[in-house]
């Protein structure tokens, strides 16, 4: 930790300048559009009207508004677009009084250009924003062929552990949304589907640690959120992307992208293809608690074919150029066949082994799940007042058939005798509705009030039906079958007032949600309602201190409610000694958030953050001493604290040589009175290093080498080892500008082991889990069609929360 302070400490010398609040500032506003619509990505270049030497550049958001702080001076602007022809603003004059307000620049089209511009501004892998760090796919060639869960590995400061549980920064609990919308799946079913989505289909992944109220408070790790790609483009055009690779099985990614935009609407949509062949092998070595422990070593084989297929369709209607209706439809459909094999060794000690548990199983699951959206935006008046409402409607649909054999053998290898022989069923179905409405109303110059609403209601029907083989027929077995309801609705409100004050900005919001929701399990006839209300208060203060220079300041209050299946009281088994169950009793945590941060140059980042978590919603593993087995469960433990200090540095070392680091370290506690009869209080420092290197070779070919090392972290009732990654990529990019190929290689260490060991005392054991993880991937992209750019309407839907918490087993 002292090591990681003088690096700050160093770095934070360097960085500062020492003139930081010599020279005063104020800043430059406009908007750049077209004859009919405003343009996101336009390029400005601000000049002093003296010398015309070049002072600033900035690029427009998806508003088409761009901003940039100067010194009073006299100064012009040459805004251009690809696409159109560059437009220079008469001279003004800025004063150091008040901000200058640029009259709106409006771009003709080029029409020698339309037939055919291709788009070739390069972005950095990393970008850091002021409250968000952006994660650009494309500029990544080692990122090609990956699924988006393998693309998550790669993002710093995120991390997928051996069960596949998604942690960001040191915190769990992470809010995964698609285009800034919830899922609502639960955290198996979000990792399934990040599972069938392709690296080709994502535009960035963005990290966002502290969230504001405008966010569902259910984020109490952060966010990430996943950027589709999009089309911004008039007329016909597309892509399409065709991959391939080997991880000892062979696997294949495919998708195409196609739009189609006219004066009045906009028509597009996607199709993509997903085969992985796994394999995955899990070593458990565990001592059972008590006077006369046993041993087991356990080994387990998974053998698994996925296929998914996804689609989106949709249209924008301009029905104005004030008003714009829109209809969306997304699918997902996914195949997975299993295969396991499970030896156990029995014994006084793992050396000696009394008896052998053989356990082969097989796992077929189908899922579906369909979206609808159909959402409106207006623009009120030209001062910027809008609105923009959206209406959703999900359904889930998941089937899991199980079939398990045990059987007992004799150190020597002959047969003892038969174990339990069971089976199961186990369909799920989840309905979501959910509507809200934001509106926003800039007051003046100075101060800018949003607001809105959302309703989410969320069914899910579970059933679980367990059959036992006895003399050769099957039996319902009414002891372990259970049928589970679950019915939650939430309504929500919110209000943000931004405030700019000179070179300060504040923002204070405040999010009220009711949530009323019962679990019902009817085999058992066991009923747990909720009811309760909660107020999450937020305040973000930003100092500008010069374009260079800018500090930031964060705090919010979280909840994260439980997922819908871990409050079903199901019990999944891998083997007879070895089981998976649910927790109807768990309560949602609320988390408190703390983070400041200093951006210099718009790309070297320092921040320390402290996250205190109540009631924490934790995965554990325990032992059953009466029945000597195994499992794994949810519980609800006392506190979890971090804190963290991140550090994001570019380093340019050479013409063709640019590397990104983004280095975390943390110091997390966790406690738990009384966790399966003792006493939880786990301290680790812990540290996460990751390094992208980008190689310019010449302007056909370029490179990338990525690098990960995370030292040894806790979790719950269990600590992680230390584990390091390593991927490259090479990309060769096709002269006239259509495509290109990508070569990568993932995992080329085959260095990506989970090994973990109890914290807990009288809870031992250790746990080892690996897969195909080296794989080498080749992936075609051809873009067709005109590429004019157009701004693309950037919205968010109202399922937005309650996806991720979906049932999955």
């Amino acid at each position: 930790m002292k090591i990681i302070l003088l690096t700050t400490f160093i770095f934070l010398l360097y960085l500062f300048p020492a003139n930081l609040y010599a020279q005063q500032t104020a800043k430059i506003n406009g908007t750049v559009q077209d004859h009919k619509q405003t343009l996101p990505a336009a390029t400005i270049l601000l000049y002093t009207a003296q010398d015309s030497s070049l002072v600033s550049t900035a690029m427009t958001d998806q508003d088409g508004k761009f901003s940039i702080t100067a010194a009073p001076a006299r100064y012009y602007i040459v805004s251009s677009s690809i696409g159109y022809n560059k437009v220079k603003t008469a001279p003004f004059q800025l004063s150091a009084v008040s901000d200058y307000e640029v009259p709106s620049i409006t771009l003709k089209e080029n029409s020698k250009n339309l037939n055919q511009v291709n788009i070739t501004a390069a972005k950095p892998v990393l970008e850091r924003k002021a409250d968000k760090l952006i994660f650009n796919v494309d500029a990544s060639p080692s990122a090609a062929g990956l699924t988006a869960l393998e693309l998550l590995k790669k993002a710093p400061g995120v991390n997928v552990d051996y069960n596949e549980n998604i942690s960001l920064s040191g915190k769990s609990n992470v809010l995964v949304t698609i285009d800034g919308k919830q899922t609502y799946l639960s955290s198996t079913e979000i990792v399934n589907l990040l599972k069938s989505m392709q690296s080709n289909q994502i535009e960035s992944v963005e990290i966002i640690n502290n969230p504001g109220s405008r966010y569902d408070a259910n984020s109490t790790g952060g966010i990430i959120n996943i950027k589709t790609k999009k089309s911004k483009t008039e007329g016909f055009n597309g892509n399409l992307a065709l991959g391939a690779g080997f991880n000892k099985k062979l696997v294949s990614n495919n998708s195409i992208n196609l739009n189609y935009r006219k004066k009045d609407f906009n028509l597009f949509g996607s199709y993509g293809y997903n085969r992985n062949e796994r394999l995955q092998t899990l070593l458990i070595n565990r001592v059972t608690p008590g006077q006369n422990p046993l041993y087991f070593k356990q080994k387990s084989i998974d053998t698994s074919l996925y296929s998914a297929h996804d689609f989106k369709i949709g249209t924008d209607f301009f029905l104005s150029t004030k008003h714009t209706i829109g209809f969306l439809v997304k699918g997902n459909v996914s195949n997975s066949d299993k295969k396991s094999l499970t030896n156990v060794n029995i014994g006084k000690s793992f050396e000696v082994a009394d008896s052998i548990l053989k356990t082969p199983s097989t796992n077929v699951s189908n899922r579906k799940n369909f979206s609808y959206n159909i959402n409106y935006k207006g623009i009120l008046d030209t001062a910027g007042q809008e609105i923009s409402v959206d209406a959703d409607y999900s359904t889930f649909d998941a089937t899991n058939n199980d079939n398990y054999f045990n059987r007992f053998y004799l150190p020597n290898g002959n047969f003892f005798k038969d174990g339990q022989v069971y089976r199961n069923f186990a369909p799920s179905n989840i309905d979501i509705k959910a509507i809200k409405a934001d509106y926003t109303l800039p007051i003046n110059k100075q101060f800018k009030l949003d607001a809105g609403v959302k309703y989410a209601s969320v069914k899910s029907d579970n059933n679980y039906i367990y059959e036992n083989d006895i003399n050769g027929s099957w039996v319902f077995d009414n002891t372990k079958s259970n049928r589970f309801l679950y019915d939650e609705k939430v309504s929500a409100a919110y209000a943000t007032l931004n405030v700019t004050l000179g070179k300060t900005s504040i923002q204070g919001g405040l999010r009220a949600e009711h949530t009323n929701s019962a679990g019902n399990s009817i085999t058992t006839n066991q009923l747990t309602e909720r009811k309760y209300t909660n107020l999450f208060p937020s305040l973000f203060l930003s100092q500008n201190f010069d374009a260079d220079n800018i500090l930031n300041f964060s705090y919010s209050r979280k909840i994260n409610r439980p997922n819908y299946q871990n409050l079903n009281p199901f019990i999944f088994f891998l083997d007879q000694y070895t089981y998976n169950q649910g927790n109807p009793n768990l309560k949602p945590e609320y988390s408190t958030n703390l983070e400041t941060s200093y951006l210099y140059k718009q790309k070297y980042s320092v921040s320390l953050a402290y996250t205190h978590t109540s009631d924490v919603i934790t995965q554990v593993l325990l032992q059953n001493e009466a029945k000597k087995s195994m499992y794994q469960t949810i519980l609800n433990l006392a506190s979890d604290d971090v804190i963290s200090l991140t550090l994001n540095f570019p380093v340019t070392i050479s013409k063709w040589w640019n590397m990104n680091n983004n280095v975390l370290g943390y110091f997390k506690q966790i406690k738990a009175p009384n966790l399966n009869g003792a006493d939880l209080n786990s301290k680790q420092f812990s540290g996460n290093i990751y390094s992208q290197n980008n190689f310019t070779i010449n302007e056909l070919f370029s490179a990338d080498a990525g690098f990960m090392f995370s030292t040894p972290q806790i979790d719950g009732a269990f600590k992680v080892k230390s584990m390091y990654n390593a991927d490259a990529g090479l990309r060769y990019n096709f002269p006239d500008k259509t495509g290109n190929l990508k070569l990568g290689v993932s995992d080329i260490f085959h260095s990506q082991k989970a090994r973990i060991y109890s914290t807990l005392a009288g809870n031992t054991y250790n746990l080892e889990q690996f897969g195909n993880t080296t794989s080498v991937r080749l992936t075609f992209t051809y873009r067709f069609g005109k590429m004019t750019v157009k701004s693309a309407r950037n919205r968010s839907t109202g399922l937005d929360d309650e996806q991720k918490r979906l049932g999955g087993k």
